[in-house]
């Protein structure tokens, strides 16, 4: 073996870390040859014994430390993939692994999470997930119609866990996919150095497949995609955190810009202007709910690539006609006033309700008027059935 051989075979050998430096590493390695020449000196052999036993020694010594690095190393990779595999389950609450919950780790397991059955049998020995398999995976989810009817326990605690089922079994997909994005934030900066790439793979893998439920919602099966968004936004603006709502749109808008080959953003967003229109028409200035859907208006006004779709949006199908323009969500939105719509409407209503009134008390009189006449009809008979008691 030369020099430069052993040089190599010492400085990727794990243990060599031990040892202060380097040098210190090649030092040992060299007395502890010097030490078995010594000891193959002192046995009683012929030289051409001697020299090949103290290569035999050297060489079964290379081997042994080759074979302590290649443990080391499969012994590495099999705990960042446990890892990986931790941290997926983590972030999107699905798993392969539907083994007693008494024998797992609990160490960095949810506690609840969707079993993919078919994917299982698929994969058949393999029941972890790894960034390979982690698309499929999260696409075998947003399919299932009723994910809560595929919830497995993790750990082997017997408590009832609502928000655990809550979150893993969430219907909705687009919420789904947000709180996904929420998730691989925070393993973001929990995360150690070698598992942060995986983590930042998570984090866009929620980001391309929300863009994929926006370009292509036919494919989901009762999910109304557009609405789930519009209430998601709703939600973060009367819970505080629109912040972070906003920010994982930003993303999901910036990949629908990139990828306009299966619908354009226009066509895309449409839909949601669409559903405000048809919640804000029907709002009046007393209705807390219509503040709130102003602020989801102007963070759109405010978003550059949505302005535009926006200011789109709010033109007259037929500008000549100034009606037409008090139809579109800007108009319906500044035609919302404390005053009659159209005037005399008071009056009408008041004058039906008079006429009610006025229709109730003849109802009313009619009725009385039959209870008299029947109370007289039987007093008569009354009266007819004692005379004839009398004559007889």
């Amino acid at each position: 073996m030369t020099d430069q051989e052993n040089n190599n075979n010492i400085s990727s050998n794990p243990f060599a870390a031990l040892f202060g430096s380097l040098a210190d590493a090649k030092q040992f390695a060299a007395i502890q040859k010097e030490q078995l020449k010594q000891q193959s000196d002192e046995l009683p052999a012929s030289p051409d014994d001697s020299d090949n036993s103290v290569s035999e020694s050297l060489d079964e010594f290379d081997y042994s430390v080759a074979e302590i690095s290649r443990s080391f190393r499969s012994q590495q990779e099999i705990c960042e993939q446990l890892n990986i595999n931790h941290m997926i389950q983590r972030i999107f609450l699905i798993t392969l692994d539907n083994s007693d919950p008494s024998l797992k780790s609990g160490n960095g397991i949810p506690n609840r999470c969707v079993y993919l059955e078919e994917m299982a049998v698929e994969l058949e020995d393999q029941d972890w997930l790894d960034m390979s398999n982690v698309e499929q995976a999260l696409f075998a989810r947003l399919l299932l119609q009723d994910p809560g009817n595929h919830l497995i326990n993790m750990t082997s605690s017997t408590t009832l866990n609502l928000s655990a089922d809550r979150d893993a079994g969430e219907r909705h997909i687009f919420c789904y996919l947000y709180s996904c994005f929420q998730r691989a934030k925070e393993e973001i900066t929990k995360v150690p150095e070698n598992l942060l790439p995986f983590a930042v793979q998570c984090r866009n893998l929620t980001v391309s497949n929300t863009r994929t439920v926006l370009l292509t919602p036919e494919i989901y099966v009762d999910q109304n995609i557009h609405e789930q968004l519009v209430d998601l936004m709703l939600e973060a603006i009367q819970g505080a955190h629109f912040e972070d709502v906003t920010e994982f749109l930003e993303e999901v808008i910036e990949a629908l810009i990139l990828d306009e080959e299966v619908r354009t953003f226009p066509e895309v967003m449409i839909p949601v202007f669409d559903i405000l229109l048809g919640r804000i028409k029907d709002l009046e200035l007393c209705q807390i709910l219509l503040y709130a859907y102003l602020d989801i208006l102007l963070y759109f006004t405010r978003q550059k690539d949505m302005a535009k779709v926006f200011v789109e949006y709010i033109q007259p199908k037929d500008p000549t006609n100034g009606q037409m323009y008090q139809k579109t969500l800007l108009g319906v939105i500044l035609s919302i006033s404390c005053l009659l719509k159209t005037p005399g409407v008071v009056e009408k209503k008041k004058k039906k309700k008079k006429k009610k009134k006025k229709k109730k008390k003849k109802k009313k009189k009619k009725k009385k008027k039959k209870k008299k006449k029947k109370k007289k009809k039987k007093k008569k008979k009354k009266k007819k059935k004692k005379k004839k008691k009398k004559k007889k």
